[in-house]
């Protein structure tokens, strides 16, 4: 299959993967929790340790409800006198909802920023000498580690993410300064970039989205990201049982793999993939990947069939189970 990308999207990778480039992506939630029980709180309802953060460092966890599966999942942010839910958009109002649910003499408050704060995602290899310019100071070198730098007087969140398999950042800001924040990034050697680019290198990392990639029927071992977001050893939280259950038990029923697909043209969101006529596993995100010159994917692949160098079918085409080090 060839490329289907356009050359203003190949340009814009190009930046993204070898440069710098920043994408626009002010929909994507931020929930802000503060009062004096926000840590302890928090950390009754997700599966990493909340208790172990300090200010300006942060980890990623998955939200779950009663029965362990995942209502969210998001990064954690841990500020002086704050904590910052971020994940893909629109989930702050069912987070809210969710936690909120289970206030009862708690000090803790929820505060959906969406309307009041934009967000940018800055990558590539030149991404962390393009941010020191712009906010005059090293960027964080930890992941999900961040810290405030001001431009024009502005104060900005730089936050590093896994989203890329390269350095990656996503800044955080007040919405009227989306504009001098941008401009100013162009004079420091960043290029503006569309949301299909986006997604090319998030999926080229792994990385999933919620809502597209896990959904509320997902049990967290399944996103298969338990060294990132899960704790096995940090005690009593809502769905604890269901998880320690299955780290017992050893594995789940499927996992979130990639997938490289051979084939002339594009796998679909939802595309069945089969080994001798029976149904293993199904496609939740697909894109053309320069990187390994094919179709990339994610999808949810029955146990025995995810390990690296498995052979599945589509309709169409024939694809593989891949080892993201060795893309």
């Amino acid at each position: 299959m060839q490329s289907p990308l356009s050359p203003e999207t190949l340009e814009q990778y190009s930046a993204l993967s070898y440069g710098a480039g920043f994408v626009d992506v002010s929909d994507r939630t931020q929930v802000r929790l503060t009062g004096a029980d926000r840590v302890k709180f928090l950390h009754g309802f997700c599966t990493n340790d909340i208790k172990r953060l300090s200010a300006g460092s942060g980890c990623e966890a998955f939200l779950t409800n009663v029965k362990g599966r995942v209502v969210g999942h998001v990064f954690v942010f841990c500020g002086d006198q704050d904590l910052v839910l971020e994940t893909s958009p629109g989930q702050a109002e069912a987070i809210i909802r969710h936690l909120d649910r289970y206030v009862i003499r708690e000090d803790v408050q929820f505060d959906d920023l969406q309307t009041r704060v934009a967000e940018l995602f800055v990558a590539g290899p030149r991404s962390d000498a393009a941010l020191a310019a712009l906010i005059g100071a090293a960027v964080p070198a930890e992941m999900l580690a961040h810290q405030t730098g001001h431009v024009s007087g502005v104060p900005i969140s730089v936050r590093r993410v896994p989203l890329a398999a390269l350095p990656a950042f996503l800044l955080s800001y007040p919405t009227d300064a989306q504009a001098e924040l941008q401009r100013r990034l162009g004079e420091a050697g960043a290029r503006p970039c569309g949301a299909e680019v986006l997604d090319i290198i998030r999926v080229e990392a792994g990385f999933p989205w919620y809502g597209r990639d896990i959904h509320e029927d997902c049990l967290p071992q399944e996103v298969n990201r338990d060294a990132q977001a899960i704790s096995f050893t940090k005690g009593c939280y809502l769905g604890q049982e269901t998880v320690a259950r299955i780290d017992a038990l050893g594995h789940v029923n499927r996992k979130l793999a990639g997938v490289r697909w051979h084939g002339s043209d594009m796998l679909q969101t939802g595309q069945e993939l089969t080994v001798a006529g029976q149904a293993i596993g199904r496609v939740t995100s697909a894109v053309w990947s320069p990187r390994a010159r094919a179709v990339l994917a994610l999808a949810y692949l029955r146990r025995g069939f995810d390990l690296p160098g498995a052979r599945l079918e589509t309709e169409s085409g024939v694809a593989e189970v891949v080892d993201w080090a060795n893309l």
